[in-house]
């Protein structure tokens, strides 16, 4: 068995990396959601010195919903959606793309699962399952397990899917809440990010048949230090774990919520087998209406994919983009 190593990052560490975002972000979801569109979406093209190329250009997910993350396999893109703050009920749209611009789209839903910070799948024998926080106390967002599932188009899912984990601290700690997944793109390691006491760790654990971890036997735990941010979503690949935070663009804030600060989009990766860190500010899709990330993968080739979201104040297109 592998031996188990338990990594804990210092405040210096934290200077030479720089800031992860703590816990579930507050969402720019406080718009109220009969608020109207003020105009026409679309993705705006690309300068060629851009930091991003364009994968998918906007894609509209069903109005007043509230686009958290995204994940795809080899045929359809999956996004996810709050459909009522604080409450726990998401939406996941599965979307098949026909080319930049075309595509259909097929829904189910999840009652009481939570705030759906991060989605992703894992995929084994030819069978695509989803992941995502689940088990949600009453009128809460907050996910108190991890939980996988097959895409069933109508279908509604209840507190969690047919498979689940309470994650506990460590080997032996107590169960801990606010747990969201991550999955290797080899299939064979699943991330647990949660917050305690001020901190934030990310569990790495073995993943077997898509669906089966041992939640007593972590290979890795990383503790990185508390920081300000809005947290928008991580993927781990190999010994690498990538984080994304940011607020949505200036002139939204300004005009919406005075009290909130932006945050510059910004890309994170720590390799908790070196110990190597780096920070990248991304400057591109600069003319995209509202601009919030939400969510990174990290690809077998190393690449980078991100996706913002769009479509003024009812968030509810997203636009996807590789990282150069």
């Amino acid at each position: 068995m592998k031996k188990k190593r338990w990594l804990m990052v210092t405040a210096a560490a934290l200077i030479l990396g720089g800031c992860l975002g703590l816990g579930a972000k507050a969402p720019a979801a406080q718009v109220e959601a009969k608020t109207k569109v003020l105009m026409k979406d679309k993705t705006p093209k690309e300068p060629a010195g851009s930091d991003l190329a364009i994968v998918q250009t906007v894609t509209k997910l069903e109005s007043r919903r509230w686009i958290q993350s995204f994940t795809y396999d080899s045929t359809y893109y999956y996004f996810i959606q709050m459909t009522k703050p604080s409450v726990g009920n998401l939406r996941i749209t599965r979307v098949k793309y026909k080319g930049l611009g075309r595509y259909t789209t097929a829904k189910m839903d999840l009652r009481g699962f939570g705030h759906a910070t991060n989605l992703d799948c894992s995929v084994y024998n030819g069978r695509t399952y989803l992941w995502t926080g689940s088990n949600a106390a009453k009128n809460s967002d907050v996910s108190r397990a991890v939980t996988c599932f097959t895409f069933q188009k109508n279908r509604i899912l209840k507190k969690n899917g047919p498979i689940y984990y309470k994650i506990p601290k460590g080997t032996d700690g107590k169960y801990v809440t606010n747990v969201y997944p991550a999955v290797s793109s080899d299939n064979t390691k699943l991330g647990v990010r949660f917050t305690y006491q001020g901190q934030q760790y990310f569990q790495i654990y073995a993943l077997e048949g898509g669906t089966r971890i041992n939640v007593r036997e972590p290979l890795e735990q990383i503790v990185l230090p508390a920081t300000t941010g809005d947290f928008q979503g991580f993927d781990i690949d190999g010994t690498k774990i990538c984080t994304i935070e940011g607020s949505p663009r200036k002139s939204f804030l300004k005009s919406y919520d005075r009290s909130r600060k932006y945050q510059p989009t910004i890309i994170r990766t720590w390799d908790y087998g070196t110990g190597a860190m780096s920070r990248r500010v991304i400057k591109g899709a600069a003319r995209l209406s509202f601009r919030e990330p939400e969510g990174v993968k990290l690809m077998e080739n190393g690449q980078m994919r991100i996706m913002f979201v769009s479509n003024r104040l009812t968030n509810q297109s997203c636009n996807i983009y590789d990282v150069k």
